[in-house]
């Protein structure tokens, strides 16, 4: 009698691939769409084997899994769980596991495994199986920890590798758009462009798909209201919709929360995703939005979305086919209506992220609907931040803009693109340069401040992420903190989370356009900390005041420093001690010392709050002064920062120079 397999898995097209194979291999196979049938058919035909997907709604493997094992009517037969290669990591190792097999799977792999279950069967649940099972387990996850971190590196070489040069196109073609050109060259170069950005958008497409597949792309958690994200779809599919005389309809059934907490931008991509997939199908008619509730508990929903269209519709024997990557519902809708297949794969791969599911009803001729659930967090009423005056928007004033970037090209089109719109743009081969000029423009007086750095990522000699992290150290001692925003190709998940961990306040992908830039700096600028040399001090040191005092000499500055700062800590102590106790005398005496000593070394600003204590102490008044002291303590920490910096020296001669020359 032929082995009886049982196969468990919400993807019917995996699931018939793996009945395939297996009865090519002479195994008798029956299939289940979900755990919950999976469990009742286990029960009712109690299978010689099950193979059970581990990622399904409702009821997902794992849970599934362990009631098979609980159930004395199941707990014998083996069971295969089908993890990803992310899921690995998180595996139980109990003795309740059998055996898995990683997705994708080698068809021989498959088969293989049966084989040898089968032929192990009567040792089954013994000690030496579950041994070998956790080694078998601890061994695959280092190889696929490896084989992770090498998909991760070929992902950021690829998206960086194929997004510089589309970059550097299409900001050329912006820049010729902007010249003199006659009617027929405008139209070569709006064609060029077209062509350019369908490229890049196709190149995202396979890179995010290729990044959620590879588990590296997570959601935000974050309050929202529902009809942002669906406004947000709108402003950009309307105007696709409308040229071909289609309208698009959004309804919100009555109980549907309006307030939500979970990843709003994920919903939005789905459903643009969805809407855009209908757009091209459609030639007449209409698209219809529809939400309603799915179920509710407490504070958590589960929402139902439906996307209708009156589209040419989809064979029955397609409808599952058509969630995979680069599939369409045959090869003449690809030569007739365009596009890779990727948005209803990468769809998919979202809302089982978001812990949902998603499938299609449709009917030839008629159209199709696309339905997708997903849980979200129920909040009151979202707190929306208070509209920013329109003369704040769209950059206001004009900026000073300091750009890191290594490529002549991309040096072109950022500083062209950036001085059309009216700002000062400073060039920076690589990272060095770029510390360099930011340190310049805080330590020289005639030098104007920077407003914003833009960074590349990947530079020559020192690279965004390593300049980033010096200029944070630097305004430890300098004060202050400038808006830097990374400017690269590399569109991993893990590359942004890179730039914002070395101190980065944004990050954009190449090709960077105005427009991207403007929404992604507006919050910023919003709520940046104004820097301006007449409120900050821009270094806790100035140069002149402390060369002045040894007759222009650094080298005497520097024995002066040496002796000065030694005596500096016992003096705060003592201050700290003299304010503590409530003595005016003693606080004016250690003011006064602390004043000279800063004086001498061009620690003006600190000179000044002493100065505030002494008279304190002198007129025997010193309220306020324990938050004063505080203030100081603070100032000179940065002047003894400064001055720590082995680099003070050469700075301060670079000054002299410039004083001199």
């Amino acid at each position: 009698m032929a082995t009886r397999i049982l196969i468990v898995d919400d993807s019917r097209t995996e699931a018939l691939r793996a009945r395939l194979l297996l009865e090519r291999a002479g195994y008798q196979v029956t299939i289940a769409a979900d755990g919950s049938e999976g469990l009742a058919r286990a029960a009712q035909d109690k299978p010689d084997l099950i193979f059970l997907d581990t990622i399904m709604p409702k009821l997902n493997g794992f849970e599934a899994c362990g009631k098979l094992k609980l159930d004395p009517k199941t707990s014998k037969i083996p069971v295969v769980l089908l993890p990803t290669a992310e899921e690995i990591a998180d595996m139980p190792s109990g003795p309740a596991l059998d055996c898995f097999l990683t997705k994708p799977y080698d068809p021989n792999m498959l088969v293989e495994k049966v084989k040898s279950i089968v032929s192990d069967n009567s040792k089954a649940g013994s000690t030496d199986d579950s041994m070998r099972y956790r080694e078998e387990l601890a061994l695959t996850r280092q190889q696929l920890e490896a084989a992770n971190r090498a998909r991760r590196d070929i992902l950021a070489n690829m998206s960086h590798e194929l997004r510089t040069p589309l970059h550097e196109i299409i900001g050329m073609t912006d820049l010729l758009l902007g010249t003199q050109l006659t009617p027929e060259q405008q139209g070569y170069i709006e064609t060029s462009k077209t062509s350019g950005n369908a490229l890049l958008s196709l190149v995202s497409d396979v890179i995010e798909f290729s990044e959620l597949e590879a588990g590296q792309l997570g959601l935000e958690s974050k309050p929202f209201e529902l009809q942002e994200p669906i406004d947000r779809m709108l402003e950009i599919m309307q105007p696709r919709a409308q040229e071909k005389g289609i309208g698009i309809s959004t309804t919100l059934a009555s109980g549907v929360p309006k307030s939500l907490n979970g990843d709003a931008n994920r919903l939005r991509q789905v459903l643009a995703n969805l809407i855009a997939n209908a757009i091209k199908f459609t030639e007449q008619g209409e698209i219809s939005v529809r939400v309603d509730v799915e179920t509710q508990h407490d504070r958590e929903v589960e929402l139902h979305f439906r996307v209708r269209d009156t589209g040419i519709g989809i064979p029955e024997d397609r409808r599952e086919l058509i969630f995979e990557p680069f599939q369409q519902v045959d090869s003449s809708a690809t030569r007739r209506y365009g596009g890779m297949g990727m948005g209803l794969a990468t769809s998919r791969q979202i809302v089982k992220l978001m812990g949902g599911r998603i499938w299609v009803e449709s009917e030839i001729g008629k159209g199709s609907t696309f339905h997708f659930v997903v849980k979200f967090g129920i909040v009151a009423q979202v707190v929306k931040a208070a509209p920013v005056a329109a003369a704040s928007l769209n950059w206001p004033r004009k900026l000073n803009i300091l750009v890191a970037e290594d490529s002549p090209t991309n040096q072109l089109i950022a500083k062209s693109s950036l001085k059309k719109e009216g700002h000062t743009v400073t060039l920076a081969n690589n990272g060095r340069e770029c510390v360099q000029a930011y340190e310049k423009s805080r330590q020289v007086a005639n030098e104007p401040l920077f407003d914003l750095i833009l960074m590349d990522v990947a530079m020559p000699e020192m690279d965004g992420l390593d300049a980033t992290f010096a200029i944070r150290e630097k305004e430890k001692v300098m004060g202050g903190h400038i808006i830097i925003v990374a400017m690269t190709a590399f569109a991993t998940k893990e590359y942004q989370e890179k730039c914002i961990a070395s101190g980065m306040d944004a990050y954009v992908t190449k090709p960077v356009r105005i427009a991207e830039l403007d929404k992604t700096l507006e919050p910023l600028m919003n709520r940046a900390q104004q820097i301006s040399k007449a409120e900050v001090c821009i270094a806790p040191v100035d140069f002149a005041a402390a060369l002045e005092v040894v007759g222009d000499d650094v080298d005497i500055l520097r024995e002066a420093i040496g002796f000065s700062l030694t005596e500096v800590p016992e003096e705060l102590r003592a201050l700290q001690l003299a304010m503590d106790n409530g003595e005016p005398k003693g606080v004016e005496a250690k003011a006064h010392r602390l004043k000279g000593v800063m004086g001498n070394i061009g620690g003006l600003k600190a000179r000044d709050i002493a100065q505030k204590l002494e008279t304190m102490g002198e007129q025997g008044n010193l309220d306020g002064g324990p938050d004063l002291v505080k203030l100081l303590v603070k100032e000179i920490t940065r002047v003894i920062n400064f001055y720590q910096d082995p680099s003070w020296e050469q700075r301060a001669r670079e000054f002299q120079a410039g004083n001199h020359g």
